[in-house]
């Protein structure tokens, strides 16, 4: 039997999803087939579930500066949230600072720029004051990054164009007072999409009720998206591939999501089959989440971000140093598909490897990995949950604690369309 990770591998199965997966459109579907037939050369039984998702299956964007001067600006725009007309959008420019409600007078019709991020309250603000789009600065020395957003704002609010520019030519327009612009974004949404996540299992030989999910997503932004996360739904591929020639004692589940860059839409739905269809004792057999997001990188770091109890994350910041692992041990949530499952009280340890940026750029190719990258975090990863799963008493109660389930819950609010109620504070 092979006990260590196949970084090879891992490195040809990313090769096979070299290109652009997101959720919902043919990309993905392909994707799915490809991990299908992987978990099916194990001998695993595939199983798929579809969800509901809306995504955008065409996007292009341009922009231009009209007055005073004469401009062309590069862009990015927010899949979904809406497109212009097939000929473009001419309209009066304004700088409204943070986009609070003082500044949203007189709006009405006009391409606006913020420095807000357009969450639920700002894009409320924005659609009722009857802006036409939204240009949002990137942060100072950053490049434009492919985004996607919230499809549930454009449910109950309708469209609302949003770009993306860089820090320069947005501080470049308020400083030469640009008062007219031209801006075109094709954005061919599908609110009544479909997603698709890939399930295989290995039952466990001797408590086959109690339940560890491995998990990432393969879905990408508007790019290849090796970093993120073609290189985590490879490291799932090869657990699974262990814990085949090395059968655990306790179920093991393998989940690639996809949906994931729309707002963890894939785990959400997998979560609320499995409350809906099977009831909350299924979810009280999950024990623990191990999600594979971001990954393979030939410069970065390895960290595991652990969004459980303090037991947990003192037991990896101990093994960390005693063994000299060089890994990063972070107390955090981390916002990828193991929220949805924090959520509802399952502790998560996350594996990523930190790089230079990648996320989300369009510079996020297969150039910036190597086998190599994925077999430190992928060897630990099999020591790590093969001691856990075939653990003769489990070892970590299963919790999140009580400091961290209020970020879970704070994080997951923020993407609702409804007002939150207040999280009482601890003092």
């Amino acid at each position: 039997m092979d006990n260590t990770f196949n970084g090879k591998k891992a490195f040809e199965l990313v090769k096979k999803i070299d290109f652009m997966r997101v959720g919902g459109t043919e990309g993905e579907k392909k994707t799915a087939d490809i991990i299908a037939r992987q978990f099916q050369e194990m001998q695993l039984k595939v199983e798929y579930h579809d969800f509901p998702l809306a995504t955008s299956h065409r996007f292009s964007s341009k922009m231009k500066i009209l007055s005073p001067y004469e401009k062309e600006i590069a862009i990015t725009h927010r899949v979904i949230s809406g497109g212009t007309p097939a000929t473009g959008l001419i309209a009066d420019f304004k700088y409204i600072d943070s986009g609070g409600e003082r500044f949203c007078d007189n709006i009405e019709g006009k391409i606006v720029m913020t420095t807000g991020n357009v969450d639920r309250v700002l894009y409320e603000r924005l659609t009722r004051h009857q802006a036409a789009a939204v240009i949002i600065p990137m942060e100072h020395n950053k490049e434009l990054l492919g985004i996607t957003f919230n499809a549930d704002y454009v449910k109950k609010w309708g469209e609302l164009p949003v770009c993306y520019i860089g820090y320069n030519d947005a501080l470049e327009m308020v400083k030469k007072n640009v008062t007219r612009v031209y801006l075109y974004i094709e954005d061919e949404s599908q609110l009544d999409g479909v997603g698709r996540n890939v399930i295989a299992e290995i039952k466990g030989s001797r408590l086959p009720d109690e339940e560890y999910i491995f998990c990432g997503h393969y879905d990408s932004t508007l790019n290849h998206g090796i970093y993120d996360n073609a290189a985590g739904t490879a490291t799932v591929l090869e657990l699974a591939r262990y814990y085949k020639q090395n059968p655990p004692q306790r179920t093991v589940r393998f989940i690639l999501f996809s949906g994931e860059e729309l707002g963890l839409r894939g785990s959400k739905a997998y979560l609320k089959k499995l409350k809906e269809s099977e009831s909350e004792e299924a979810l009280k057999k999950i024990k623990m989440v191990f999600n594979f997001d971001l990954g393979g990188t030939i410069l970065g770091k390895n960290v595991l971000r652990v969004t459980a109890g303090k037991p947990l994350f003192h037991y990896l910041d101990a093994l960390n140093k005693i063994e000299d692992l060089d890994l990063t041990i972070e107390h955090d949530i981390y916002s990828s598909d193991n929220m949805p499952f924090c959520g509802e009280g399952i502790p998560a340890i996350n594996f990523y490897r930190q790089a230079l940026g990648l996320g989300h750029s369009w510079n996020d190719s297969i150039e910036n990995i190597a086998p190599g990258a994925f077999e430190i975090i992928g060897n630990f990863a099999i020591r790590l949950t093969s001691s856990i799963v075939n653990a003769t008493v489990p070892p970590f109660k299963r919790l999140v604690g009580k400091e961290m389930a209020k970020k879970v819950r704070q994080y997951l609010e923020r993407s609702s369309i409804e007002e939150p109620e207040p999280v009482e504070d601890d003092e």
